[in-house]
């Protein structure tokens, strides 16, 4: 019996020990393939090699001619090409060495969900230093897509890539990129959330250093996880500027609810097409400088920093009288001049740049340039807004809004974002403020 209990136990530890997998022992031209390993080389005479420790000083090594060696890692810059040993001996290519590239499906087999980095720094476009490549099977993941081609990857001996110059036209540009290019690391799947940034960093575009920047973010700022861990890099989505990218792993914590806020004024959250109304209790998650993520009836959703309140906000302004752009007003400068030719009427030097208006009991009219704005009367959040024979309505209320051509009271926000100042007319979009200047 006793025999038998070290039977089982030998074959346990067996099934329970990776070390012995199929994949560890693959061998190549030769010699057995670990996992991490790019190529391998030998030299045609007896060289030195160097390598720097942690206190500033070096090491050397001198290798023998003909001797085999492990390449882990390589880089490619200035024209030259480095190959990393084990123990942090790095080498040249010269003459000397005699390198050979592991094929990529060979060192693909040994990853569950293999992720493919290039990592050469000197062939620029189509793929830059650090683009991720590929992760078919990890859920929630895509494909690197340059420039938002059309792409396709096959892993063989080397990567067969194509993609189109643009979608669907033309002949598709085919290229084998070498092994020796494309670093492999395992794509480790992640749940789909927000997290926030805890330091100021950067959103790369590629899972490793010396990627190119996308953007600067600063503490606080929200990003939606998109589903995988490339490299110690997490892919992500700014919901703010809608760019994907790369930011590290180590920067970034799950969001939490750090109590209530309340809605300010109306406010869109596009993406998700929700109008939060002033009032609205909601969670507050995170903040940046300018922009804050928020919670509400379980969606999370990005807002102007300055739509928040913590304490329950003023009645809104509600406009009912004294509408119409000032009598003493002259001049109104947007791309061009307006100039009033009239008790209610701005004209310019082309045909079909102008601005009217007048008011009812029922209703203030204006018209720029063809197109009008009927807002219904009382003017308040919510209210009616017919603009071309559509109904919208008022978004918000600001109580003041600076511009580039002054500051401005009880400005009104319709639902397509375009903003009317009491007195003035319209100041522009909420995205593009129009008007420069008064007189």
């Amino acid at each position: 019996m006793k025999k038998y209990l070290i039977v089982l136990l030998v074959v346990l530890a067996f099934l329970l020990n990776p070390t012995t997998s199929k994949a560890a022992e693959v061998k190549w031209d030769g010699a057995q393939v670990v996992k991490g390993q790019a190529g391998k080389m030998t030299f045609t005479k007896d060289v030195k090699v160097y390598k720097k420790n942690a206190d500033g000083s070096f090491s050397s090594l001198t290798v023998k001619r003909n001797n085999y060696f492990r390449v882990y890692g390589i880089e490619k810059y200035d024209n030259k090409t480095f190959y990393w040993m084990s123990s942090g001996y790095r080498v040249q290519a010269t003459d000397l060495v005699v390198f050979k590239e592991v094929p990529l499906d060979i060192r693909a087999a040994f990853y569950d969900n293999p992720g493919l980095i290039y990592i050469n720094r000197q062939n620029g476009k189509p793929l830059g230093y650090g683009d991720y490549l590929l992760s078919k099977n990890i859920p929630g993941s895509a494909d690197y897509k340059p420039y938002n081609d059309v792409v396709q990857f096959k892993i063989g001996e080397k990567l067969y890539y194509y993609f189109y110059a643009a979608p669907f036209e033309g002949n598709p540009l085919e290229v084998y990129i070498d092994s020796s290019d494309i670093r492999i690391v395992e794509a480790i799947p992640h749940v789909k959330d927000y997290y926030t940034l805890n330091a100021d960093a950067q959103l790369l575009s590629g899972p490793m250093m010396g990627a190119r920047v996308l953007e600067q973010a600063s503490k606080g700022a929200a990003f939606e996880l998109l589903g995988s861990e490339i490299n110690g890099y997490l892919m992500v989505k700014s919901p703010t500027t809608l760019r994907y990218g790369y930011i590290p792993v180590k920067a970034l914590q799950p969001v939490q609810k750090q109590g209530k806020r309340f809605i300010r004024y109306g406010v869109y959250v596009g993406g998700k097409h929700e109008e939060l109304k002033r009032f609205d209790e909601v969670s507050f998650l995170s903040e940046d400088t300018t922009t804050a993520l928020i919670e509400f009836k379980g969606e999370k959703y990005t807002v102007p920093k300055k739509a928040l309140a913590t304490i329950r906000p003023n009645e809104s302004p509600v406009i009912t009288s004294g509408f119409l752009p000032s009598d003493t007003l002259q001049q109104l400068t947007y791309n061009t001049v307006y100039t009033r030719t009239g008790n209610q009427r701005f004209d310019t030097d082309y045909d079909f740049q102008y601005i009217t208006y007048h008011e009812t009991d029922q209703a203030f009219y204006y018209e720029k340039d063809g197109t009008q704005y009927i807002f219904e009367k009382p003017i308040t959040e919510g209210s009616k807004v017919t603009i071309r024979d559509r109904n919208e309505f008022v978004r918000a209320i600001h109580y003041t809004l600076t511009t580039p051509a002054g500051t401005f009271n009880n400005v009104v926000e319709t639902s397509t974002s375009i903003l009317y100042a009491p007195g003035y007319g319209e100041l522009g979009s909420a995205y593009d403020l129009q008007l420069r200047s008064f007189k």
